[in-house]
């Protein structure tokens, strides 16, 4: 009967020790995944700045609803206009 509580305590401290491990293991794992979640999906930053929503909207509705102005038959004309601007 001794024997047997003996490999009875053995087993379940045993048992207690693998439980602790995995936990260990697992709660590691968790942190390795929220780190390359947090690499992979936060957005990156345009080292420019970024554009304010409003000048994004005007340029948007600006392409979709107006023909061209100026239409160019070559860079000497394009480089004629914008030369022009100034």
């Amino acid at each position: 009967m001794v024997h047997i509580i003996n490999w009875y305590s053995f087993y379940v401290m045993s048992t207690q020790v693998i439980i602790k491990k995995l936990n260990r293991e697992v709660g590691d794992l968790k942190n390795d995944i929220r780190e390359m979640r947090e690499f992979l999906f936060t957005p990156l930053n345009d080292p420019e700045g970024e554009y304010e929503e409003s000048f994004v909207k005007q340029m948007l509705l600006r392409a979709q609803g107006k023909k061209s102005l100026y239409k160019f038959a070559g860079k000497e004309s394009f480089l004629k206009h914008v030369r022009s601007k100034k």
